[in-house]
């Protein structure tokens, strides 16, 4: 049986969800869906203050781990330009709040000043892998609610980034078996 090759899923945690925003950890996975993870150092960043308690309780992560653990945005703006393939479609839940966060990133962290791949919403891979076998929309939009759940059981956890790009993969896995039972 041939291997399943994986689309790449990313997920950002984020200071809050406010304009003044920015990533406080990013993970994003292979093709094999091996997942590299980091949190970023915020207070290397000029502007980087903006901070929530509620995103905080969401996600567990504080400021201070932030500081003493985060990487330098630089520094993770080129191992993930070296990870993921120029012009490349890597997909996220959060859709345009990880692109957002990404490009903050890549501002703050990149002589571009942008990713060069891009951020969709990964909805839209799994609900095309889904059309294939599911014909009917309304029935394909309940197949996809169900998945989400199952996937939910067999990944433990939220809110942060690793967990969430797991929870990707298993969603993705599990549309892809579907579609390939029909």
């Amino acid at each position: 049986m041939e291997e399943l090759v994986l689309p790449r899923f990313l997920d950002v945690e984020a200071s809050s969800l406010s304009a003044k925003s920015y990533p406080i950890e990013v993970a994003w996975s292979d093709r094999e869906g091996d997942i590299t993870s980091y949190l970023i150092n915020p207070y290397l960043v000029d502007g980087w203050i903006d901070w929530s308690l509620e995103s905080q309780k969401i996600h567990g992560i504080t400021r201070e781990q932030c500081k003493d653990q985060g990487v330098e945005p630089r520094w993770l703006c080129k191992c993930m330009s070296n990870s993921i393939d120029l012009k490349e479609n890597i997909y996220a839940d959060g859709g345009e709040f990880d692109e957002f966060w990404i490009d903050t990133l890549y501002g703050a962290g990149s002589d571009l000043g942008f990713a060069q791949f891009k951020v969709m919403h990964s909805d839209r891979i799994m609900l095309a892998l889904l059309s294939k076998s599911e014909t009917n929309v309304n029935r394909r939009f309940d197949l996809f609610k169900e998945l989400k759940e199952e996937a939910r059981q067999v990944v433990d956890g939220r809110h942060r980034a690793t967990v969430d790009v797991q929870y990707l993969i298993e969603l993705y896995k599990l549309c892809h078996s579907f579609s390939m039972t029909i």
